[in-house]
């Protein structure tokens, strides 16, 4: 296979964003009285923002708007995440680095909603040392903010392709969720699923390949290009 682009997950792939992106939730739902349990937490990995509080209203039957707890939540987020000092994942910029070089297109396929993107991506590209501006370094960027259907639907991927003018079968997926393998290997790309401390005990057998971090994956796609 010649990789022409590589397409990168954010929550739990570039770095431990998972973490805030749960107790985030955990914040705003115990101002409603509910405290949520580790093991749900856990559940809520993979799926869209959106995804999680239509669950929870229809669980604990809230009231309040959909919209305004999705604010709410984004507002929490963020702030924890400015405040966090999180770093990219090792191996991110090693992949970066290599894409360059090797004129292979990257791109950000997330279904995190855009504003989320927009301060979290900036943060884990400047603790790499890369100092572009992140949406001047990737090809381009697609947010759940962007499609109808978020992952494991692969309206995020199929964009994405579209965006960059390459085919699916040359385009090399990062992934960390079931969602979010489904969603890639939906949309006919090959896909390498990175295990995290969440996603450590998924069944992320549909991908091509299985590993345990983006140094590991960085010696696949080296692998697969025959280098």
């Amino acid at each position: 296979m010649k990789i022409k682009a590589i397409i990168f997950d954010v929550d739990g792939l570039m770095a431990d964003t998972e973490f805030h992106h749960c107790e985030s939730i955990a914040e705003l739902m115990s101002f409603y009285g509910v405290k949520l349990t580790k093991a749900y937490q856990v559940g809520l990995v993979g799926l869209s923002t959106k995804h999680n509080f239509l669950d929870l209203k229809r669980i604990h039957g809230l009231k309040e708007g959909l919209n305004s707890l999705l604010a709410k939540r984004e507002k929490l987020y963020i702030k924890r995440i400015k405040t966090s000092g999180i770093k990219a994942f090792p191996g991110l910029k090693d992949i970066l680095l290599y894409a360059k070089k090797n004129d292979i297109k990257i791109a950000v396929g997330s279904s995190s909603l855009r504003p989320q993107i927009d301060t979290v991506v900036p943060i884990l590209i400047r603790s790499t040392g890369i100092k572009t501006p992140y949406r001047r370094y990737f090809d381009t960027v697609v947010t759940g903010s962007d499609v109808k259907h978020t992952k494991p639907a692969p309206d995020i991927y199929n964009l994405v392709s579209k965006n960059l003018g390459i085919s699916p079968a040359e385009c090399l997926v990062l992934e960390d969720s079931v969602t979010g393998v489904k969603a890639a290997k939906a949309a006919g790309m090959c896909c390498i699923a990175v295990k995290n401390r969440y996603s450590k005990k998924h069944d992320l057998s549909i991908s091509d390949y299985q590993v345990k971090s983006l140094k590991e994956a960085f010696r696949i796609i080296k692998k697969i290009e025959g280098k």
